[in-house]
């Protein structure tokens, strides 16, 4: 077991941009860094047809949420939602897309028909069958291919 000391390391010095120094940057300067090497460059010009771009539009859920006066938790099961995922909705960690911004839009226009859609299942009379009559001869009860091999 070694007794010697060892040198503390010294703290790793954290990468701090010149904020100062890049706001007095004119637009001409920042183009001409850009033309002399454009690998720095971040790519702007995205196109909007290109399925791989998403366009975020925020959905303020806590507002849709508030025009019911329904807390987070009745809000959820009334609508058929997890309750964390709404509360990540609600506090911007996560944002609502496809189906499920779908179905919050819906919830904001059209509450009542979202209520009906998820409510329960009317009942409908379901059909009685009549029972299939005794018979008492065995070899009437099997099914048809069981007949025909004995009878071969």
């Amino acid at each position: 077991m070694s007794t010697s000391k060892q040198k503390p390391r010294p703290a790793a010095k954290e990468h701090e941009p010149d904020w100062a120094a890049l706001d007095a940057l004119t637009d001409e300067e920042i183009d001409a860094q850009i033309a002399a090497d454009s690998d720095v460059a971040p790519e702007w010009d995205w196109p909007l047809d290109d399925p791989r771009v998403r366009i975020m539009v925020p959905t303020d859920v806590k507002a849709i949420r508030a025009k019911f006066g329904l807390s987070q938790q009745r809000f959820a099961k009334t609508f058929a939602l997890k309750l964390a995922t709404l509360r990540d909705w609600e506090q911007e960690r996560r944002m609502p897309h496809g189906p499920a911004r779908t179905l919050l839009q819906i919830i904001d226009r059209e509450p009542e028909a979202v209520r009906r859609a998820l409510g329960p299942k009317a009942k409908t009379a379901r059909k009685i069958r009549k029972p299939a009559a005794p018979t008492s001869n065995p070899a009437q009860r099997q099914p048809a291919a069981r007949n025909r091999r004995r009878e071969a």
